[in-house]
């Protein structure tokens, strides 16, 4: 901890605060995320998250996000991105 707030990049005490609230009012801890999705071709589709609702409001994120899957060419794909199997890995790790 450099200043007695950050650990590992987390600010420790907005951490804190969540876990206050949220012990205080579980239903802010209901949230709902959402993505829309659309196909490209064969195996390769984009999908594009913008906002979510949580702590009792919609949420936008600062920009939009845009994530690509495909399949490699083993696999019927033309390898344009990560397979969703990839993608979940990632999620995964995360």
């Amino acid at each position: 901890m450099a200043d007695g707030r950050i650990l590992n990049g987390v600010d420790v005490e907005v951490v804190k605060g969540v876990i206050n609230a949220v012990s205080e009012k579980p239903d802010l801890a209901r949230s709902k995320f959402r993505a829309k999705n659309e196909w490209i071709d064969g195996g390769h589709n984009r999908t594009t998250v913008t906002g979510f609702y949580s702590a009792g409001q919609e949420i936008s994120h600062t920009g939009r996000f845009v994530l690509e899957a495909d399949e490699p060419p083993i696999l019927a794909g033309k390898d344009q991105a990560a397979n969703p199997v990839e993608h979940l890995l990632n999620a995964l790790a995360t």
